[in-house]
């Protein structure tokens, strides 16, 4: 009794087609989710550098003993509802909340991408040399991925004594 073993060199254009439908069928369904996938990779990013920019600030204002202030900065001046925009972390010797010439700048933050919204309550945070928050400032940024479409959102909360927690918010899902 003999065994024939074929031996194949390649594929038919049968198979080809096949595997080329199936490819094409797998990723027209995945390029749907894209836009989602897209929105919330932007939200952890920019929340988890946002988290990582406010413990920054209130560690350089305890290990310094200096007051510390996070704001979008307009003009030198920290100016309310502009969340969106960049953000300045600097040393504010006389807590003014402005930038003067004698103050040093640690970092920016980059700006929220166009379809997304960043909120918080105050027009600035600042810490004390003790990583408190100065008089009531604290609060809750709200940022919502793609004001489009109907995505759950990361809520950063910042306590009185400058302790940060992150959790999910439904605030950016349309009724």
């Amino acid at each position: 009794m003999r065994l024939s073993i074929s031996k194949s060199k390649g594929i038919t254009v049968l198979e080809l087609m096949t595997t080329l439908a199936i490819v094409s069928i797998i990723s027209q369904l995945s390029m749907w989710y894209y836009p989602d996938f897209l929105a919330k990779n932007r939200l952890d990013n920019h929340v988890t550098l946002l988290h990582r920019t406010i413990n920054y600030g209130r560690l350089y204002a305890i290990e310094n003993g200096t007051y510390v202030t996070l704001c979008s900065l307009e003009s030198g001046k920290c100016s309310k509802d502009e969340w969106e925009g960049q953000m300045s972390l600097f040393i504010d010797k006389d807590k003014s909340t402005t930038l003067d010439d004698d103050e040093l700048l640690l970092s920016t933050f980059e700006k929220v991408h166009e379809a997304d919204t960043l909120e918080y309550p105050r027009n600035a945070i600042t810490f004390r040399p003790d990583g408190s928050l100065n008089g009531f400032q604290n609060g809750t940024f709200i940022y919502c991925p793609n004001n489009k479409a109907n995505l759950e959102g990361l809520a950063l909360s910042i306590s009185q004594t400058g302790r940060i927690r992150i959790k999910s918010t439904d605030k950016c899902q349309k009724k």
